[in-house]
């Protein structure tokens, strides 16, 4: 597995992973999802969760200050413009917005947030992570959400990590 952080002792390692794979159940079995940093724009990761995930039944609310609406829904500007039964937050930014964004889902109804991980470097923000950890907000980080959520190549790519022992084989993919 993947961490920007690297992390000497294996023991603390399993510790956080088995907090992780019991926040992304906890997002899997979410039916309600605000995808902060979907967009319009045709390659915009936000935009391809925001389809994947309305595909599989799951009410989205994409958040951008910045449009009106994401696939025919409508967009909300702030986190803090959730609706009050919203609890699960994917980050599609780049990591230098993360903190901002975090800092916005203290004091609201958010639970968890999940800093995504594809290509690159992703969402995740070490200091953006701190702060979820201080105001007990459940982080996920290292992983794409695609790999749960997702089907065809995302699902091979959830098999090989699992397989080659990259993820713990208690992890399990969304039922659709």
């Amino acid at each position: 597995m993947v961490f920007p952080i690297k992390r000497k002792n294996i023991n603390l390692k399993k510790k956080k992973l088995k907090i992780m794979k019991d926040t992304i159940q906890e997002f899997l079995e979410d039916k309600k999802v605000a995808i902060v940093g979907a967009s319009a724009n045709k390659e915009n990761f936000g935009l391809y969760l925001t389809k994947e995930l309305s595909k599989k039944a799951y009410q989205v609310i994409p958040v951008n200050p910045k449009c009106k609406e994401v696939e025919n829904i409508p967009c909300v500007p702030t986190v803090k413009d959730l609706p009050e039964d919203v609890h699960s937050v994917i980050l599609a930014v780049p990591p230098t917005r993360t903190e901002e964004i975090v800092d916005q889902c203290i004091g609201t109804p958010i639970k968890r947030v999940w800093m995504i991980r594809g290509m690159g470097r992703g969402a995740y923000s070490e200091s953006a992570h701190q702060l979820c950890r201080e105001n007990k907000i459940d982080v996920v980080y290292g992983f794409c959400p695609m790999m749960f959520y997702g089907a065809g190549m995302h699902k091979f790519h959830f098999w090989l990590r699992k397989t080659f022992a990259r993820l713990p084989a208690e992890f399990q993919l969304a039922v659709n």
